[in-house]
């Protein structure tokens, strides 16, 4: 079932279902909130996935600072020279810089510039001068949909070897030093980051055109850090990628057949590090779920595939939004849509010890389902249950209307093919005799010393 199907099975059991673009909204924000609340709260085996992310050391960096000045000089600092794929992998690390008075000041890298000039978060307060600092990723930040670690995993020890859990009291409790290098033993939850939101999005005009086909574009506006930064890329590899902040309001732009749009964002301070990006919807188009704005090219504007542009702006964006374009199938094929999933907010792990060498690391994860906006949309629930999700969504949707009794119904027809979803789809870990107790944090280990116990 997709959620066209969705929307037709609640209607049919109401027998209520208006052609009314409120109506439609509140319910689809009603599945997409019943299909959360029944994959989130369980180690469904269809929603777990194994990603390899990247993880960097440490590394020194020649800098030249001056007092008072965010600006940094020396280098060669690693930059992509491409347009359509822009960013550092330094963007956001940890820079701490020592001066001539032996003092050291921790920074971030607010996004760098070019091979010979990057920003900090915040100008320099040391004495000027050129020196050697160190830089650091000690944060692994996981994609945006994952929702809970479940395993993580060294695959540079030969046979891939199981890492262990470590929270950060039982570090400080063993006195462990954070900062140490070498092969990696355990992985820590750490504090993860939130990107901030553009308030109204900015810097958009209506210019003329030709045959664009009367339609309605509504406009959202994401601030980006990172765009070459991820441990893990969200978008494909021909895009940018980056942390993305949420969506912000919406500004919407009635155009008539001879009217199209240009993009150009403001000038943002170099210490905010902040990329931004467009996504549009439209609904003549049937595009429901925002998609990324990207330059079609043209003399004067961004080259085409364009869509991150930097804090110093001064790019134009040109897109083709004619109605005929965006109702093609090569558009809707190659359309980047915006990630819903947990949007804006990331969640990170650190390692102990940090790895002496930049590496990949398996993990293993409970992620998200994606928002279901478009009738096309399915669930990440295996077809055979989805009719779970419906029942949640009416459970609610009859006490909205003061009718408990159904929402009960609703309720044990949902809790009934949740359970029988149990049964099929929830890792059963087999029973079996152990000799001793296991160590070492591994929980099927055997030791050779002690009782037999059975482990459930």
């Amino acid at each position: 079932m997709n959620l066209g199907d969705l929307i037709d099975f609640c209607g049919n059991l109401l027998d209520y279902d208006p052609t009314n673009d409120t109506y439609r909204a509140q319910l689809v924000a009603l599945l997409n909130d019943a299909q959360t609340r029944c994959l989130t709260d369980r180690p469904w085996d269809f929603a777990q996935r194994d990603r390899k992310l990247q993880v960097w050391t440490d590394l020194n960096l020649a800098v030249t600072v001056t007092n008072g000045s965010a600006t940094v000089g020396g280098g060669p600092f690693a930059v992509s020279s491409s347009a359509v794929l822009p960013g550092s992998v330094l963007d956001r690390a940890v820079i701490e810089i020592t001066d001539s008075t032996g003092a050291t000041y921790v920074h971030s890298i607010a996004w760098v510039l070019s091979s010979t000039q990057l920003y900090l978060d915040r100008p320099f307060v040391g004495a000027s001068g050129s020196y050697s600092a160190l830089v650091k990723r000690r944060e692994v930040y996981l994609p945006s949909d994952c929702m809970q670690v479940q395993n993580v995993g060294d695959p540079t020890q030969g046979i891939p070897a199981k890492i262990l859990f470590l929270s950060k009291f039982e570090r400080e409790d063993a006195n462990l030093y954070p900062d140490l290098l070498g092969t990696i033993e355990a992985y820590l939850p750490s504090e993860g980051k939130r990107i901030p939101a553009p308030q109204t999005p900015r810097g958009i005009t209506t210019v003329a055109a030709v045959a664009q086909g009367a339609r309605t574009i509504n406009v959202y506006m994401v601030n980006v850090q990172g765009p070459a930064a991820t441990n893990f890329k969200v978008y494909r590899s021909d895009v940018s990628d980056g942390w993305e902040s949420a969506l912000s309001k919406v500004a919407t732009y009635s155009l008539s057949d001879t009217e199209t749009l240009r993009f150009q964002p403001e000038v943002v301070d170099d210490t905010t590090g902040l990329y931004r990006r467009y996504y549009f919807t439209c609904p003549e188009a049937g595009i429901l779920a925002p998609v990324r704005v990207r330059s079609a090219g043209g003399q004067g504007v961004a080259a085409a595939g364009v869509d991150t542009i930097n804090p110093q702006a001064g790019v134009i964006l040109a897109p083709a939004l004619a109605l005929s374009t965006l109702q093609a199938q090569t558009f809707q094929a190659l359309s980047v849509r915006y990630v819903w999933d947990q949007a804006a907010a990331y969640q990170s792990i650190q390692l102990y010890p940090h790895p002496s060498a930049d590496q990949l690391l398996d993990v293993r994860m409970l992620i998200a389902p994606s928002r279901m906006l478009e009738d096309q949309d399915a669930p990440l629930v295996p077809a055979a249950y989805a009719q779970a999700v419906a029942y949640t969504a009416l459970e609610t949707l009859t006490l909205k209307v003061d009718n408990g009794a159904l929402s009960a119904v609703y309720q044990r027809k949902k809790d009934l093919i949740i359970r029988g979803m149990e049964q099929a789809y929830l890792k059963a870990v087999p029973r079996r005799i152990v000799k001793g107790t296991p160590t070492s944090g591994y929980r099927y280990v055997t030791n050779p010393f002690g009782p037999l116990r059975l482990l459930p």
